[in-house]
């Protein structure tokens, strides 16, 4: 299926590993170039296509977004798609246990981020009538014990992306989002493992959330890039301010 993306101009934050790194390589594989943008590249980052130029920035610090998106533009003459993905995923803690400062972090990161790079981006993508997709996750519409920070955090993230889809549907941009359940990235399985030193070893907790969906398995990096493809390109025309579920089926 073609995404009608050749030769789009795409920013994707978090963009040097995980599910960043698997969106570029989607996008790229459909003629689309543009810019990483990590706040850190990883001691081996992931190899992401001769398309797209790595950034540094930080989504906490608005003018580094500010900045982010000038140089791509700089480089690239246009803006067509933006991919607010940076997030960060906290430690599980009761909530009586709850550190303030880790909840200032988060939400920096995972929801002021996001409305940072949107803000930034309204007026390049005016011009193109582009559209944005942001990495909310299953937390954004279900809570998790133990996990009120980054569920709040997402739980932010749905409410900017419904209020923004309105705001900016009139200058022609399309603002969408994916909820992935668990994903089978380096960062999951880093933190099972580090989970499994008190509980369920690796095996037995993939085996478990396996078993809360409908496919008997879990969703891949592979198939939310294609859905952020899909959400991002001219195959979407008609859709905004919608949050789409992969997570195979997660209960």
């Amino acid at each position: 299926m073609s995404f009608f993306l050749d030769s789009k101009i795409a920013l994707v934050t978090g963009g040097s590993r995980g599910l960043g790194a698997a969106i570029i390589g989607c996008l790229a594989s459909h003629g689309t170039k543009g810019a990483a943008v990590d706040r850190e590249l990883p001691s081996e980052p992931a190899k992401l296509p001769a398309s797209f130029i790595v950034i540094t920035g930080d989504v906490k610090d608005e003018a580094s977004v500010k900045a982010a998106i000038e140089q791509t533009i700089a480089r690239f003459g246009r803006l067509d798609i933006v991919i607010a993905n940076a997030g960060v995923v906290p430690p599980w803690s009761e909530t009586k246990d709850l550190d303030l400062g880790q909840w200032d972090e988060v939400m920096a990161i995972n929801a002021r981020g996001v409305l940072a790079t949107i803000k930034h981006a309204v007026a390049p993508l005016s011009e193109t009538r582009g559209s944005v997709v942001v990495t909310g996750s299953i937390n954004s519409v279900v809570a998790h014990p133990r996990q009120l920070v980054y569920t709040a955090s997402k739980h932010a993230v749905l409410g900017i992306l419904r209020a923004t889809a309105l705001d900016l549907g009139r200058h022609g941009i399309r603002v969408n989002g994916i909820a992935p359940g668990p994903i089978a990235t380096e960062a999951l399985v880093g933190r099972i493992r580090t989970r499994a030193q008190s509980g369920p070893s690796e095996k037995d907790a993939i085996a478990a959330l396996e078993a809360q969906t409908a496919l008997g398995r879990l969703a891949t990096a592979e198939e939310v890039a294609n859905t952020v493809a899909f959400l991002a390109s001219e195959a979407a025309s008609g859709i905004t301010g919608q949050l789409l579920r992969v997570d195979a089926g997660m209960a």
